[in-house]
């Protein structure tokens, strides 16, 4: 049976290091984790969970920390975990079976971020690969260890897990949330000397400047990033989700639209940006467009996993948006039929009967009988 590492670099994450530990315990050989300078009880939380905790200076460097971690493990698989995850219980034991396969060096994982205890947003990360000293983790910030596991061996030797891992690392307080992102924005703006001709870097700071609202800059980075980035790179559907909403957030709801539609030629069954497109629509108060794209979402189903996604982008995320516009188009019958205007108003009333059939809210079909009944037949 092979053996697996659990690594995993740490600073004052005792409120969330123990349910971390806990959920891959029973399936890891070895824990380590090499802590950067914690003066809370992390370390003595990992200690009595059977860690081998190592101390490392902190020096703006994650990659450099993670290597540390990487250089203490003695199992022929390693699993890297952030404090703030967990694996999911229910695919936790498929790690020991994945990893006594000869036809891989690393496996992608499902990743799920929770919000309020809820599946937010659901991506693809790879987690799991071969102990090699060669696998190494590249870059300062947002590291990745999946170029050196690729040059290595080969992309065909990079396999597909159905092990899934939560992430519940949302920044609930607002001044931690910003020193976080300006810690990270100094690190990457350094990183930008030995990395800056990739196209990750530009497009990390991007992510970062999004987060401050700061659109126009985003956008700009990720222009940046999308001229050096091959469209295969696993962030790549991502930067073009992002990129949308950031047309969106400026109001350039126009472009938006063009752009959105270029890059649905390259991924046809990326729902989430046919949801952004409909909200453009909604912008530009085309309300019939908007419906045809929610229409459209609730018919793709949910994108491929590789496809960063929103929970509930093809089911109530579209229906609400599909409860709001015929809420609208019931407002503007209701006007039309006190304009003594029947005729037109039947012609709304039928696009809204003609939608229930495709989503029945109760309500809705309510309040038009009740229009047609209170209004309609005494315009007539």
């Amino acid at each position: 049976m092979p053996t697996i590492s659990l690594c995993l670099i740490a600073k004052n994450e005792e409120h969330t290091i123990g349910r971390c530990l806990k959920s891959a315990k029973p399936f890891v050989d070895q824990i380590v984790v090499v802590d950067t300078g914690s003066t809370d009880f992390t370390v003595e939380i990992a200690e009595e969970m059977g860690a081998e905790v190592y101390h490392h200076l902190w020096q703006d460097d994650f990659a450099l920390a993670r290597n540390k971690s990487l250089e203490k493990a003695t199992g022929e698989w390693i699993l890297f975990l952030d404090c703030d995850e967990e694996l999911d219980p229910k695919t936790a034991p498929l790690l020991r079976e994945v990893v006594k396969s000869d036809n891989y060096d690393g496996y992608w994982v499902d990743m799920v971020n929770l919000f309020n205890n809820k599946p937010s947003t659901l991506f693809q990360g790879f987690r799991l690969f071969r102990n090699n000293p060669l696998h190494r983790f590249e870059c300062p910030i947002h590291e990745q260890v999946l170029p050196s596991v690729i040059r290595n061996s080969s992309p065909e030797k990079i396999g597909k897990s159905n092990i899934t891992i939560y992430h519940y690392g949302y920044e609930n307080d607002e001044t931690a949330h910003r020193n976080k992102i300006e810690r990270n924005l100094r690190i990457l703006q350094k990183a930008m000397k030995d990395y800056g001709n990739t196209g990750f870097i530009p497009f990390y700071i991007a992510v970062e400047q999004q987060k401050l609202g700061n659109f126009q800059k985003a956008l700009e980075y990720y222009e940046i990033s999308l001229k050096r980035t091959d469209l295969k790179e696993s962030y790549a559907p991502a930067m073009i989700r992002s990129m949308v909403n950031c047309y969106l957030n400026l109001g350039q709801y126009q472009g938006g639209l063009v752009f959105a539609d270029k890059y649905l030629k390259i991924y046809p069954n990326y729902t989430d940006l046919v949801f952004l497109k409909g909200i453009l629509y909604y912008n530009l108060g085309k309300t019939y467009e908007c419906l045809t794209c929610m229409n459209q979402c609730l018919a793709m189903g949910a994108p491929p996993i590789q496809l960063f996604s929103v929970q509930g982008i093809a089911d109530e995320k579209p229906k609400e948006i599909i409860s709001e516009l015929m809420d609208k188009l019931l407002q503007e019958a209701q006007e039309l039929v006190n304009q003594r205007k029947p005729s037109q108003a039947f012609t709304v009333l039928n696009s809204v009967f003609t939608q229930l059939k495709e989503t029945p809210f109760e309500d809705t079909y309510n309040k038009m009988i009740q229009i047609m009944i209170n209004k309609f037949t005494g315009a007539q």
